[in-house]
């Protein structure tokens, strides 16, 4: 016989990330939370009457119940609850009084993207250093995909942004520098297209390796779902248009 859940006795996952996402219409009704799961690298997207009883079962879900009615359902609805019950057999919740040490590594602090990187370096100087830098990013940004989960990832990146030291004075000049020379070597070894996330990632290593530091991001939209990585550097997107990628709401900002 199946526990009655309670919203207080839940609560999501540490290696999961929730965002509301609207349609394209931006009608709440139409309302989407994509869940990603860090560890087994997938998303997992709930609509309609189950999202707004979740968000008043499970602490941390995005929305609210909007009715008396809903928050009433939400101590009867069984679909719901069964969806609840998969989501603990898959590690995604975990109780609300379950705490962990360094619970979240790298909790969101998103920051709009308003602006794209634009630079008018048609021949950049690449030396024997940048060109071995890049293949070695590449190729690292590749073995972690194959082999590491999406939060073993973020942890990674975390821990060597927080290596580098404090940007130079001419950090944004630095900047240009590297994006015009990670630019002129990736064709010789990939190409973005559709390959967001082995992109952003070999970039994000890349300008570790250059002493820059910048900021790892997936985001997803709704009706239909897709998923884009990117690049960001405060404000500013550096390997895609900032146009492009205010269409995804942020569910990971590493």
């Amino acid at each position: 016989m199946q526990v009655p859940i309670t919203g207080s006795h839940l609560k999501l996952a540490a290696h999961v990330r929730a965002c509301q996402v609207e349609g394209p219409d931006h009608a709440k009704s139409n309302a989407q939370v994509i869940l990603l799961d860090l560890h087994q690298n997938r998303y997992l997207g709930i609509s309609g009457t189950a999202a707004k009883v979740m968000a008043g079962k499970i602490k941390g879900f995005p929305g609210h119940c909007e009715s008396a009615a809903i928050c009433a359902e939400s101590t009867t609805n069984a679909a719901t609850d069964t969806l609840i019950q998969r989501l603990r057999t898959l590690g995604m919740l975990t109780h609300n009084s379950c705490t962990l040490p360094h619970d979240d590594p790298f909790p969101i602090q998103s920051e709009e993207a308003t602006a794209s990187l634009e630079h008018n370096i048609e021949q950049p100087k690449l030396t024997v250093r940048k060109i071995g830098n890049f293949l070695a990013s590449a190729a690292v940004a590749a073995w972690w995909l194959r082999w590491r989960s999406l939060h073993w990832i973020a942890v990674a990146v975390v821990a060597r942004r927080d290596q580098l030291k404090a940007p130079p004075p001419d950090s944004a000049e630095a900047m240009k520098n590297s994006i015009a020379a990670y630019e002129a070597l990736r064709p010789f070894a990939f190409t973005a297209r559709d390959r967001c996330l082995h992109d952003s990632l070999a970039l994000v290593s890349f300008l570790a390796t250059e002493g820059l530091r910048a900021h790892w991001v997936i985001g997803v939209r709704a009706n239909p779902f897709a998923a884009h990585s990117w690049v960001q550097s405060g404000h500013t997107v550096l390997n895609d248009s900032h146009e492009h990628v205010r269409q995804f709401r942020p569910i990971l900002f590493v």
